[in-house]
């Protein structure tokens, strides 16, 4: 081989370890601290406005969107609000603040974030001032000024509390409550609330005492899911459950509404299922599909929600069996219509990577139970058939009748015929 090939042979082989050196040295760090994710391309295609910010960004992940730059100037005015209600009114307190635990914020995203450390730290102090004025504001009514941009906008508030339930739009709760207690510390001892009190009144969640939040995702799914919940099964389970609403309602079975608290408190006893009130509306479908998410990143053998969503699914195939449900005041729908809820629950679980751990398997199997055993089935298809319409009633009223009169002038015949010939006799 030439000397001048050797070499280029060589040179390549520098430049090519050189380059991968640097690739390693840009490569993420994986962190056990890690919670907040990007939704998997898989999911996202089957409906994308539901993990997508409406009108403010939260954290680095939408910061960039330019659909969002109209709310900047908003994060700035609370801002000014928030410098004058806090211990310091420095900027440079926060700023360092945030740079010194600026590893520790990163460090549970679960994508690189391409920002450099000066617009990382504006942005999560924008943010921050953003969340802590606009819960504060919320908790303490006297607080909201005459001009307030949102507050005097009940349509924008919901869309800014919707926009705070999805997966990709959060930061860290841990530093949210740190930088909190750092700039409220000198009224903490007093009336003022604390950041899981504000954050739970914001979400309209009951007052709690949880520690170890990792977001307002992780926020809204731990109050959800109730202390006595049942636990996974260790061994993965087939759900054969297709026993619907309508099914059981006409094997007899009584639906009757829970009480409010978790909507996981569901519970079959004696031939009554009992079922915990849900409100649908408009921001229903965004907010469960986002918990599913985080649960299928983060909590892939506790799936608690998509366990709910999945029994809900095999309840409901129809409006019919909505209709049911809205009677006994079960589902409170405030969407357009009995079949926009039934086509929601049956698209919401068309999950691609589903454990099959769940911890309703007990529940599928006492329901199954119930319809098949005996002739429950049979008499709940007869009941199906012919006394799900009037005209259905009718018309069996009317063959009985005629089957009756039928039977009767058959047994008259014979008897006229006996009478007969025992008088020829």
């Amino acid at each position: 081989m030439e000397v001048s090939s050797l070499q280029q042979m060589v040179d390549s082989t520098l430049q090519l370890e050189d380059s991968i050196q640097r690739k390693l040295r840009q490569l993420l760090r994986l962190s056990p601290h890690c919670c907040i994710y990007k939704v998997p391309e898989d999911l996202r295609t089957m409906n994308e406005a539901a993990y997508r910010p409406l009108v403010v960004s939260i954290g680095p992940f939408h910061c960039k969107d330019e659909r969002l730059h109209h709310m900047e100037q908003q994060k700035f005015r609370y801002l000014a609000s928030f410098r004058n209600r806090a211990l310091d009114a420095s900027l440079r307190y926060y700023i360092v603040l945030i740079k010194e635990n600026e590893e520790l914020i990163c460090e549970q995203y679960a994508e690189k974030i391409e920002l450099s450390s000066d617009e990382f730290t504006e942005m999560v102090l924008l943010d921050i001032a953003f969340i802590f004025e606009v819960f504060l504001r919320n908790y303490f009514t006297r607080l909201v000024e005459s001009y307030d941009q949102i507050f005097h906008r009940p349509g924008l508030l919901v869309e800014v509390r919707r926009d705070m339930q999805l997966i990709e739009n959060q930061l860290p709760f841990n530093i949210l409550e740190f930088l909190y207690n750092s700039a409220f510390e000198h009224i903490r001892e007093s009336s003022w609330p604390s950041f899981l009190e504000i954050s739970c009144k914001f979400f309209g969640l009951p007052k709690s005492t949880m520690q170890g939040i990792k977001h307002f995702v992780d926020l809204l799914r731990t109050s959800l899911i109730p202390l006595s919940s049942r636990p996974m099964p260790e061994e993965e389970q087939k759900l054969q459950s297709r026993v619907t609403v309508t099914d059981l309602h006409w094997a007899g079975v009584k639906f009757v509404a829970g009480r409010d608290g978790s909507l996981l408190d569901i519970e079959f006893t004696e031939g009554t299922l009992k079922i915990p009130p849900l409100n649908l509306d408009d921001v229903t479908e965004s907010f469960f599909r986002n918990l599913m998410v985080f649960e299928q990143c983060h909590y892939y053998f506790d799936p608690y929600i998509i366990d709910y969503i999945a029994l809900l699914h095999f309840l409901i195939n129809t409006p019919e069996d909505v209709e049911i449900l809205v009677q006994k005041g079960i589902i409170k729908n405030w969407l357009t219509c009995n079949e926009e809820v039934s086509s929601l629950f049956n698209s919401m679980f068309r999950v691609k990577k589903f454990p099959g751990h769940s911890c309703n398997s007990t529940l599928y199997e006492k329901l199954n139970e119930y319809y098949y055993t005996g002739c429950r089935r049979h008499w709940a298809m007869f009941k199906h058939r012919y006394f799900r319409h009037p005209w259905a009633v009718v018309s069996l009223i009317s063959a009985t009748v005629l089957l009756l009169l039928t039977i009767i002038q058959a047994i008259s015949g014979v008897l006229s015929n006996v009478q007969s010939s025992s008088d020829s006799h």
